[in-house]
Order: C-alpha cells, then sequence, then structure tokens
C-alpha cells in the first residue's frame, strides 16, 4: 500500500478479499493487492463522493461525504 500511494494513487476498495498472501518462493511468502479497478490518483479534482468498496471496510469518514484518501486505504485495512 506504501507503494501505491508513493505513486500517489489511492485504491479505495481494500479489503480482504484484494489483500493476496502469495508465495514469493519456497522460503517466503509476501502480501500483495489485487484489483486496482477502482484506483485513481490522489490529486484527481474529478474524483466524486460516490461510496465505493465493502462497507465495513470502508472509512467513516467517507459515509460524512469525504473524499477517499491514503488516510481511508489505510483505515480499510
Amino acid at each position: 500500500l506504501e507503494t501505491i500511494h508513493n505513486k500517489n494513487l489511492i485504491h479505495r476498495d481494500m479489503h480482504s478479499g484484494n489483500m493476496l498472501f502469495v508465495e514469493a518462493n519456497e522460503k517466503f511468502y509476501q502480501w500483495q493487492i489485487g484489483d486496482f479497478g477502482l484506483s485513481r490518483p490522489a490529486n484527481n479534482t474529478s474524483i466524486n463522493n460516490e461510496i465505493y468498496g465493502v462497507i465495513p471496510y470502508i472509512a467513516p469518514e467517507i459515509f460524512n461525504g469525504a473524499s477517499f484518501s491514503k488516510e481511508s486505504d489505510i483505515y480499510s485495512i
């Protein structure tokens, strides 16, 4: 998540189904993030305030009309 945030992207749909635990080699596993279909640039002012994602994972401020943000991605995990 830090990697995509450093690239100025917001995922907007973080939940357990999009967090994948994959085998990197025979002794090492790593977490990967999938499903970037709703991701947008963090500075995209055209993002509307529609609610996307899986309700239990959505940051409370989104329900109050705030835009998705890096912080709302972090809340979701």
